[in-house]
């Protein structure tokens, strides 16, 4: 049985005295459901309706009361007993993190640009979505060479939507839980294209771009924990200031297009930022020098500037020129790259196309060269249609491809979806113990629907969901700590029992009884992907319900006393003594072995 919950409600059940379930289920019913805003009692048969929140089922199960009963006793709450659907809320960590815009494109090509007072007559006109950002995040997930997340920040109007259904359409990973602002509007740009040589004039009205804040960025990298960070200068400053103060933080590489390049750039930017590439006009604006300096000169400077590795400046149809500190070097797009000889349609996101790219070669451990050139086809090939459009992975020929020496290095990666930080570092410690895993691991927070039922049932079901919303592999975990005398309660609902109730309310929903006996579980469950089979892992460890000792700062962990922890609770023990015993521990060291067997299959099945 799966039933999908709606927020808690656990009060007035465990205080002061021995936990009566039937009293409780008495008081669920007395509650009147109009005043309170819960749902009307209505169902279509006995296996449908909705569940208002955790407590009722919790209940019913203590009291030893079927949904039947529950039905027949009017207790104001709905059951829906079926499949949960998936929101719309994503998020992965990625190799690549784009940090930046998503602007709605409006743009008008014309045969003749218009000066100043003037009305020309245009040809056609597009909608599109862009965005330096967004259209940085489209170019290197269409390579499908790196997994892409793209931090960020729209309305909640029409541009919004269409936005985000364009960047997951070519699979850019997108928290919309933390994207979508309500009562903005989101960023537009008005283009005017030139049919003839596909020169443009843009206008910027930025709308929720500027509400993309520095915490934001922080809280989203630290989740996503990427190896490549990227940002352009169309959200506020100190947020891209801040994505590359966290990118070198987590040790990625970090990477800032300059543009729209601003009278002056502040010099904390430079000692955080490891490539810059701005094109020729906006390493003049950066630098203030006159157009008697090379390009090379210019780039030079820069790098005294503080910028860690080089300075990459795009040339439009010279490609680009990549500026170290102890070399510099040219690079176009392959002699024999199809695209060259077809004419130039449009520039429009040349730019963009060139970084994406470059970042996500450069994510697949190419040098730096060897992606540029590789970047400079790309966006070679970008500028060969109308709009900001990118190449896809089936459209790229044999000279923009990486070759599958890179690919097999490249280890998969598996996403576990948590937003708890020590959750994930004790997962991280039980699973680095021992032979290397081939595989990344990352963590990463994701929308999933509460779900009550039986907790196997539960974990295939949140990884099925889990999968969809990551489009690739991962884990989930499920945590039960179940006390003997009430028949598993709290069971997997545990946490909303705390939280509401705390350590010694959960001591006391135990003081009419001698058996003070319980166990925790974790089942883990793990799919390489959507609609794949899910693998699960259970993991128990016995021990009793005491009140609290140790550290308070992680769940449950002060009252439960594990029958082989010497008298200890769990946040009383050492990491590694808590690892060895705990169903954590138990339920991950299956999984563990289980991807160790089975790595071929898995990395053929990614």
């Amino acid at each position: 049985m799966i039933v999908q919950a709606r927020g808690p409600w656990l009060r007035d059940f465990c205080g002061g005295g021995k936990f009566q379930p039937k009293l409780a289920l008495r008081r669920l019913s007395d509650r009147n459901p109009l005043s309170k805003g819960w749902w009307r009692f209505s169902f279509g048969g006995v296996e449908s309706g909705i569940f208002e929140d955790a407590l009722t089922l919790a209940v019913m199960r203590a009291a030893h009361i079927s949904p039947y009963e529950c039905v027949l006793r009017n207790l104001h709450r709905c059951i829906l007993i079926s499949s949960v659907l998936a929101s719309r809320s994503f998020a992965y960590m990625s190799r690549v993190v784009i940090v930046g815009s998503a602007n709605q494109d409006l743009t008008t090509y014309t045969s003749t640009l218009p000066i100043l007072g003037e009305t020309v007559l245009g040809e056609s006109f597009d909608t599109s979505c862009g965005g330096k950002g967004a259209n940085q995040a489209v170019a290197a997930a269409s390579l499908q060479i790196s997994p892409v997340s793209f931090v960020c920040r729209v309305g909640d109007d029409v541009f919004g939507a269409s936005l985000l259904n364009n960047l997951q359409r070519v699979g850019v990973q997108v928290d919309e839980s933390l994207a979508v602002l309500p009562n903005q509007a989101s960023g537009v740009a008005t283009i005017v294209v030139d049919s003839k040589s596909g020169d443009n004039m843009i206008i910027v009205t930025p709308g929720a771009n500027h509400e993309l804040t520095p915490q934001h960025v922080q809280d989203a990298l630290q989740q996503l924990q990427p190896k490549v960070v990227v940002v352009q200068l169309e959200i506020p400053s100190p947020s891209a200031l801040q994505a590359l103060q966290t990118g070198k933080e987590l040790g990625a590489t970090t990477i800032l297009n300059p543009a729209p390049a601003p009278d002056h750039l502040d010099d904390a930017f430079y000692k955080h930022v490891d490539i810059l590439i701005p094109n020729e006009s906006e390493l003049q604006k950066l630098c203030g020098g006159s157009n008697a300096d090379s390009e090379e000169t210019l780039a030079k400077s820069l790098l005294n500037k503080g910028v860690g590795k080089a300075v990459v400046v795009t040339l439009g149809a010279r490609g680009a020129m990549v500026v170290e500190k102890n070399e510099v070097s040219l690079v176009d797009a392959p002699k024999d790259l199809p695209a060259r000889s077809e004419p130039v349609v449009d520039t429009i996101g040349a730019g963009d196309a060139f970084c994406g790219a470059l970042s996500t070669y450069l994510s697949a451990g190419l040098s730096l060269v060897d992606a540029a050139g590789k970047a400079c086809g790309v966006a070679s090939m970008s500028v060969r249609r109308r709009g900001a459009s990118y190449p896809t992975a089936n459209e790229l020929p044999e000279s923009l491809k990486i070759g599958s020496s890179v690919i097999s290095s490249i280890k998969p990666v598996i996403t576990f979806v948590t937003g708890n930080k020590k959750k994930s570092e004790e997962v991280q410690q039980i699973l680095s113990a021992g032979e290397d895993l081939p595989f990344d691991l990352t963590n990463q927070k994701i929308d999933l629907p509460e779900l009550q039922g039986d907790p196997l049932e539960i974990a295939v079901e949140k990884c099925r969901i889990a999968a969809q919303k990551v489009n690739g592999p991962c884990l989930t975990e499920d945590t039960s700590l179940c006390f003997n005398a009430l028949n598993g309660m709290p069971g997997p609902y545990i946490k909303w029992f705390l939280e509401n109730c705390g350590h010694d309310g959960l001591n006391d929903m135990l003081a009419g009884f001698d058996d003070k006996t319980a166990y925790a579980q974790t089942v883990v469950a793990f799919t390489t992907g959507p609609d794949q089979q899910v693998q699960v892992f259970d993991g128990r460890t016995d021990g009793r319900i005491v009140r609290p000792k140790g550290s308070l700062d992680f769940g449950w962990d002060p009252i439960f006393e594990p029958l082989e922890g010497n008298g200890k609770t769990y946040a009383e023990m050492t990491k590694a003594d808590k690892n060895a015993i705990s169903h954590r521990g138990r339920s991950f060291a299956k999984l563990r072995s289980y991807l160790l067997e089975h790595a071929d299959e898995i990395k053929s099945a990614v």
